[in-house]
C-alpha cells in the first residue's frame, strides 16, 4: 500500500495546474469557433470582432427563426437582406446559411456561443446593440412576436449583458418598424421614463447636475458617431451610434426636466 501511495503521489507530482485546466475545462466550442474562423478568413472577411459578430448574428438568428416550431419566408429572406447589407459574396454566404442552419437544431447551444461572442466583444456597446437588434427583426419577421420568441430574445439580453432599458427600447423600435411596415398605424413610442433615463446615464435622480451633465458629455464622447467613423466603425455601427447618442440626449433632457432645471 505504502509503494501504491507513492506512485500515486508521484503521478499527481507531474500533473501540472495547467494540464488539469485543459484536460478538465478545455473549451468545448474552440474547434467549431475556429473551424468558422479560418474559412471566414480564407475569404478575406476579417478582424476579430466582425468575425465573432458574423458567426454569433446568423446562428442566433436561426435559433430565433426556429424557436415556434418552422422558418417562415419573411425570416429567410431578412437573414438574406442581412447578407446583402454586410455585402457578402457567395462563399460567405454559404457559411452564413450554415450558420443559421446550424442554429436551428434543437440541440444547439446558443448560450455558448453568446459567451465567446460577449466575451471577445463586450467592449463595443454598438455591436452588442446592433446584434441584438437583427434578434428582434428576426422575432418580429413573421408578423409578430410568440412568448417562445420574447422569451429567447431576453435570454439572449442577458447573455450578452444588454440591459432592460436599453432591450426594451430597442424592441419598441423594431415592433413599430414592423407595423409601419405591415401597413398598421405606428404607434407612439413610449416616452423614456426617469427610471430609464438615469440608468443610461449611470446617475441618479439626487445626482448633483454638473456630475449629471459631466456623466452625459462621457457618454456622448464615447458613443460619437464622427470618431467611431475616424476608427474604421462599419456604417451600422455608425447608425446604432447616432441612435444611441439620441437616446443619450433624451435621457439628460429627461433627467432636467424631471428636475424642472430644463432650460
Amino acid at each position: 500500500m505504502a509503494k501504491l501511495a507513492e506512485v500515486v503521489t508521484q503521478t499527481f507530482r507531474t500533473i501540472t495546474p495547467d494540464a488539469i485546466s485543459e484536460r478538465l475545462f478545455k473549451d468545448p466550442l474552440d474547434s467549431w469557433w475556429h473551424e468558422y474562423r479560418d474559412e471566414l478568413l480564407e475569404s478575406n472577411y476579417t478582424g476579430e470582432v466582425q468575425i465573432a459578430f458574423f458567426i454569433a448574428s446568423f446562428a442566433a438568428m436561426g435559433k430565433v427563426a426556429k424557436v415556434d416550431g418552422r422558418i417562415q419566408e419573411s425570416e429567410v429572406a431578412l437573414a438574406s437582406s442581412v447578407m446583402d447589407h454586410l455585402k457578402l459574396d457567395a462563399d460567405q454566404k454559404r457559411l452564413a446559411i450554415r450558420l443559421f442552419n446550424e442554429g436551428k437544431r434543437s440541440d444547439f447551444n446558443l448560450d455558448v456561443v453568446l459567451n465567446r461572442f460577449h466575451r471577445l466583444c463586450r467592449h463595443r456597446a454598438s455591436v452588442l446593440q446592433v446584434f441584438m437588434e437583427i434578434q428582434c427583426q428576426m422575432a418580429f419577421a413573421d408578423g409578430g412576436i410568440g412568448e417562445k420568441e420574447q422569451a429567447l430574445l431576453k435570454r439572449i439580453g442577458k447573455r450578452i449583458d444588454i440591459s432592460e432599458a436599453i432591450y426594451l427600447r430597442i424592441e419598441r423600435r423594431v415592433r413599430s418598424e414592423s407595423a409601419k411596415s405591415a401597413g398598421k398605424p405606428k404607434s407612439a413610442e413610449k416616452p423614456m421614463s426617469l427610471a430609464d433615463a438615469c440608468q443610461l446615464l449611470g446617475v441618479s435622480r439626487w445626482t448633483p447636475r454638473q456630475e449629471t451633465k459631466q456623466a452625459y458629455r462621457r457618454l456622448v464622447s464615447q458613443v460619437h458617431p464622427d470618431k467611431l467613423f475616424a476608427r474604421g466603425a462599419s456604417e451600422a455601427e455608425v447608425a446604432e451610434a447616432t441612435q444611441k447618442m439620441q437616446a443619450i440626449k433624451q435621457a439628460y433632457e429627461t433627467v432636467l426636466r424631471a428636475r424642472k432645471i430644463f432650460k
